[in-house]
């Protein structure tokens, strides 16, 4: 029961008040309330930002997962202790692998700004080098800010999918691998024929928690780059933001908030098929 009312507290509660918010006109410089109710939604579709940071969402969640995904099971294979030629590195390597994982996204914000900074670190070293001829705003270029945001994304987080996924591996009994190698299999084989389906369900779960954790993600665009340049990367969640608390059209921004609420419970509810079927 306890336990009950404090999930009925803090996480029903604030969605049913955002679910009622959504359908009112609520603008807090007039500080006008009206009943609308699905005009909010309307509005939202027929944005153009909204798609735009519709769009931007979809490349962020793509390339952040797969990416978070690939890592993690590269580096998991290659650190895998029972497994690897890398065993006797494999306890040092673990442990600074984790170091970005246990940064806060706001210190991981303002090293990354350090060092993509037009006088920063990283524009200073490819002049020295030669491969620059004049300084780059990484962050205030269309064509290099979103990569950069998946890059510092990618870094941040893929320990935590690394540790599971090893987790995972060391589960696999060593005798199947022992077996192949009787049989002739060669490394690529055995991770084909037996380490990729072994963590299959493993990869399925942590692959659903991250389309949802970055379809969320707020905290390293906004420290970043804010939605620019020029709306490259604005997403929703920064949308629901800015609708929010700049232009303080607090329904619109609850039925956006909706909206993205909508969109994590079907990709739950197709992964939880997925999941059932791999399962099976």
């Amino acid at each position: 029961m306890p336990l009950t009312l404090f999930l009925l507290a803090t996480t029903l509660a604030p969605i049913a008040y955002v679910a009622g918010l959504s359908l009112f006109r609520d603008y807090l410089p007039q500080r006008s309330v009206s009943f609308i109710g699905l005009q909010n939604f309307i509005e939202s579709i027929h944005a153009p930002e909204f798609w735009t940071s519709m769009t931007n969402t979809g490349i962020y969640v793509f390339f952040a997962v797969v990416f978070h995904l690939l890592v993690a099971i590269a580096l998991a294979i290659m650190l895998d202790r029972t497994r690897s030629g890398f065993a006797r590195y494999a306890r040092v390597v673990r442990g600074l692998l984790v170091v970005p994982w246990l940064m806060s996204w706001a210190v991981a914000a303002a090293l990354w700004r350090l060092i993509l900074d037009p006088g920063g670190v990283l524009n200073a070293y490819l002049i020295k080098l030669g491969l620059m001829a004049k300084q780059i705003p990484w962050f205030g270029t269309t064509q290099y800010a979103m990569a950069w945001i998946l890059i510092i994304t990618v870094w941040k987080a893929f320990p935590f999918f690394l540790m599971l996924v090893y987790a995972a591996l060391t589960t696999i009994p060593v005798e199947l691998y022992e077996s192949a190698q009787i049989d002739g299999a060669n490394f690529f084989r055995k991770i084909r024929s037996i380490t990729l389906p072994m963590i299959t369900p493993t990869v399925l779960t942590l692959g659903i928690l991250d389309v949802v954790w970055s379809l969320r993600q707020f905290d390293i665009i906004f420290l970043t780059t804010g939605g620019g340049p020029l709306n490259a990367t604005r997403t929703l969640t920064l949308q629901v933001y800015l609708t929010a608390y700049e232009g303080f059209r607090f329904g619109l921004a609850a039925s956006q908030g909706v909206i993205i609420l909508l969109m994590s419970t079907v990709i739950s509810i197709l992964y939880i098929r997925l999941y059932e079927r791999v399962d099976a």
